[in-house]
């Protein structure tokens, strides 16, 4: 997401619409923390703790195709829609439809959910500070730079959890499960799209000189 465009009702309005996504996704990570430094190695009930919380707030995500679709923000809406896109599959396609351990009490839910709600803790945080023209030089290198890690991290936790759901899959429909291989097969040129994105976005944001930390500031604004 980008910058809004000139109005003031629009900056508050994605002011708030970070703030609150910030908001949800740190409460569905500390939620997870807590439950695992509260149960060690049991992952029984994680979901009942976190399920209802972290699909409403993924879901939230699904306005930013319309933000940038209407032109309210600067980025493009194909980008965006391949990021929800995927994750709502998961989200209600998985984790809504499918109560089984494997899928919900899984240590690839609790990869999924890490790695998902740290990128976007730092990315909405980003933003709503950005758009408040505060810019914080450490927070925008992490924005730039923990993708390298949890981008791999978060597609192995999809993987994983989709393909834990398709010995279930039939028991919905009978082309739930071709329809759910035609979509993990699709993750690698999505996954290459989208790092290669951000590896650009990073060398425009943060350059490879002195003059990084300088134009980080000002740039962040005018980039996903």
């Amino acid at each position: 997401m980008a910058g809004a465009k000139g109005s003031s009702a629009a900056t508050l309005y994605l002011v708030a619409y970070n703030a609150a996504s910030f908001a949800g996704w740190a409460y569905v990570l500390a939620q997870t923390a807590a439950h695992l430094a509260e149960h060690g190695g049991s992952l029984d009930g994680l979901f009942g703790r976190i399920g209802l919380p972290l699909i409403w707030v993924q879901t939230g995500a699904a306005l930013e195709v319309v933000h940038a679709l209407t032109g309210l923000v600067r980025s493009g809406a194909f980008t965006v829609l391949m990021q929800v896109y995927s994750r709502l599959l998961l989200v209600w396609g998985a984790l809504y439809l499918f109560d089984y351990p494997e899928v919900r009490a899984s240590y690839a839910l609790v990869l999924m959910v890490v790695a998902w709600s740290v990128t976007e803790c730092v990315r909405y945080s980003h933003y709503a500070l950005t758009l408040l023209d505060i810019n914080l030089s450490a927070l925008v290198y992490l924005r730039y730079t923990l993708f390298y890690v949890l981008y791999p991290a978060g597609v192995s936790g999809e993987l994983l959890e989709l393909w834990a759901v398709l010995p279930h899959a039939a028991e919905i429909h009978p082309l739930l499960k071709p329809f759910l291989l035609a979509n993990m097969a699709g993750y690698p040129p999505v996954l290459y799209s989208l790092y290669t994105h951000m590896i650009r976005q990073r060398r425009k944001i943060l350059g490879g000189a002195g003059t990084a930390k300088e134009g980080a500031a000002t740039k962040s604004k005018k980039k996903l």
